[in-house]
C-alpha cells in the first residue's frame, strides 16, 4: 500500500512540475541555496542541532508544538529540495492519530481536501497495545496528500522501532522534485 502511495506522489509531483511557484515552508520558498534556506529558518527561531550527508536537522516551534524539521538538499548537497517536519513519538495510537487529525483539518481548511488518502487499519482490536504493534508491522497506513501552490504536502503516520510512531509532515517543491528526477533519468 505503502508503494502506491509513493508512486502517486511521485507522480503528482511530476504533474505539477510545470507550475512557476516554489511550495512554501512557514513562508519561506523550498528553493535556492540550503545556507540561505537555513538562514530563514534560524531567524524564525529554530536551531539547527545535527548535519548528516543532504540534511540539516532543526528544532523548534511549527504551529505551536515543538517539532524537529529535517531540510534536504539535492544530491549536489547545496539546493533545498524538501522539508519534513517530525512531531516526538508516542506509544500511544491515540496520541498519533489526534496529532494526525488535527493536521489533516488544518491543511484540508487551506488546501481543500486531500488528492490521495489511505486510512487502513485492519485490526479486530482497539486495544492500544494491540494497534501500536499492527502499525510497527506495517499493517496499519494513515496518509493523505495535498496539493499546494508549487508542490505537495504529505500528512502520515508513521513507525519508529517495535512500539512507537511518528507523525510526518513532509513538503515537497514541485519544480526541484522534477528536476532531480530529470537529472536521474539522464544519469540512466
Amino acid at each position: 500500500m505503502r508503494k502506491i502511495l509513493i508512486t502517486f506522489v511521485l507522480c503528482c509531483i511530476a504533474l505539477c512540475g510545470f507550475a512557476q511557484e516554489h511550495l512554501s515552508f512557514k513562508g519561506i520558498p523550498i528553493t535556492g541555496p540550503m545556507t540561505t534556506f537555513c538562514q530563514e529558518l534560524k531567524a524564525k527561531g529554530f536551531v539547527q542541532i545535527g548535519t548528516k550527508s543532504n540534511v540539516r536537522m532543526f528544532k523548534g516551534d511549527f504551529t505551536g508544538r515543538q517539532a524537529t524539521v529535517g531540510v534536504a538538499a539535492a544530491d549536489n548537497g547545496q539546493d533545498v529540495f524538501s522539508v519534513a517536519v517530525f512531531f516526538d513519538s508516542s506509544d500511544s495510537w491515540n496520541t498519533l492519530v489526534q496529532t494526525y487529525e488535527h493536521y489533516k483539518d488544518l491543511y484540508s481548511e487551506k488546501y481543500g481536501k486531500p488528492i490521495q488518502c489511505v486510512e487502513n487499519n485492519p485490526s479486530n482490536g482497539d486495544l492500544n497495545m494491540f494497534l501500536m504493534h499492527e502499525l510497527c508491522q506495517g499493517r496499519v497506513t494513515y496518509a493523505c496528500i495535498f496539493e499546494a501552490p508549487g508542490g505537495v504536502i504529505q500528512l502520515s503516520i508513521e513507525k519508529e522501532g517495535l512500539s512507537n510512531g511518528y507523525v510526518m509532515i513532509k513538503y515537497q517543491d514541485a519544480q526541484n522534485v522534477s528536476a532531480k528526477r530529470q537529472k536521474d533519468l539522464d544519469e540512466i
